[in-house]
């Protein structure tokens, strides 16, 4: 395991200080929307990290009902790994079904961003021994990431869980005029096997005292803190660990900091995304190309947009608005930079 770990840590510092010359361009994984059809994942392409151009002409990239035990996909993640491979990890859904239908995570690893090999887990089978996990009362498991633990030489599997022991009042109503249930969710992670098939029990990671969702960890190399994004998902309630008593929670991008990739973090009680642009979720943070700097993108999905903001992992500037029509109308996804060779293959085998 030592070895291993030597190894794979020898690959990681390979990877950043020797080839990040030759990324030229960004690679956006993303679905597109509430149907079957666009719960599906799609690719494009961008010169610039903000201006996009579906491949394949809009159409999936990798089919779900070939992936997922719903036979729909949501929210994927995708990330070059130490070792040189792709991974890519998404929520096992199909809103169709409902917003508690989902029970699950997708695995998959690829050495072309082509062809993959997937495993599907389904938290009630694989964890049938953990309290609060069956059918009945677990709520979702959404949107799952991936990072690289060094110390513990895995990939470190993130994602939020609902549970409906966990639901809390709000002061809104139901349509029969009965209390607002709020669904609670926490962040949770797990470590995956050698051959990314499977995944260890979950493990407490962050609460936020209200529902988060949404997780994004990066390592900020100045600082050396990993850095979590989050939503405060939900109605606008009161939380009550915030500052001065209570914190009135707007649906938006909050930041998150620890300097163990486990935590515990430290919450910063204010706002990043641009004001006054609410509800935002699914927010995604990535380095840019030749520069220090990175760009935060969070899906406004009440608005048919996606916004893109630069910043410093600390604050970030407004950049621009890209519209989500025609064959390119990306929900909650990830990007990636790429090699010139990488895009060559992809256009070459999906074409735009």
């Amino acid at each position: 395991m030592r070895l291993r770990h030597i190894i794979l840590q020898a690959l990681l510092l390979v990877s950043v200080l020797g080839f990040a010359q030759d990324y030229t361009c960004y690679l956006f994984a993303f679905f597109s929307n509430n149907t079957p059809d666009g719960e599906q994942i799609r690719y494009a392409i961008s010169d610039d990290g903000f201006n996009y151009r579906s491949l394949s002409d809009g159409k999936p990239v990798v089919l779900s009902d070939t992936i997922a035990l719903t036979h729909s996909i949501r929210d994927p993640h995708l990330m070059r790994g130490v070792d040189g491979a792709f991974y890519m990890v998404l929520t096992d859904m199909r809103s169709s079904l409902g917003w508690q239908s989902n029970d699950g995570i997708i695995l998959m690893r690829s050495t072309d961003l082509i062809h993959w090999q997937h495993t599907a887990i389904d938290f009630p089978t694989r964890f049938p021994h953990l309290e609060g996990f069956d059918r009945k009362n677990l709520h979702a498991v959404w949107a799952p990431q991936i990072i690289w633990d060094p110390t513990e030489g895995k990939y470190m599997i993130y994602y939020s869980i609902g549970r409906h022991d966990w639901e809390y009042p709000t002061k809104g109503k139901n349509k029969d005029g009965s209390t607002f249930y709020q669904p609670y969710f926490k962040l949770f992670y797990s470590y995956a096997n050698a051959d990314f098939t499977d995944i260890t029990e979950p493990k407490l990671l962050f609460d936020f005292g209200t529902a988060a969702i949404d997780g994004d960890i990066v390592l900020d190399k100045k600082t050396s803190e990993y850095v979590l994004f989050f939503k405060d998902e939900g109605r606008t309630v009161i939380n009550p660990n915030g500052p001065y008593g209570g914190w009135r929670t707007r649906q938006g991008v909050m930041r998150a900091t620890s300097r163990s990739l486990t935590g515990p973090y430290t919450i910063e009680w204010r706002y990043l995304h641009r004001p006054g642009q609410f509800p935002v979720e699914g927010s995604f943070v990535f380095p840019l190309i030749g520069s220090d700097d990175y760009m935060l993108m969070y899906d406004c999905y009440a608005r048919g947009h996606y916004e893109f903001c630069r910043g410093d992992l600390k604050s970030f500037q407004y950049v621009h608005s890209t519209p989500t029509k025609g064959n390119f109308t990306p929900r909650h996804g990830s990007v990636i930079q790429i090699t010139d060779a990488e895009r060559r293959r992809l256009e070459q085998h999906f074409g735009y």
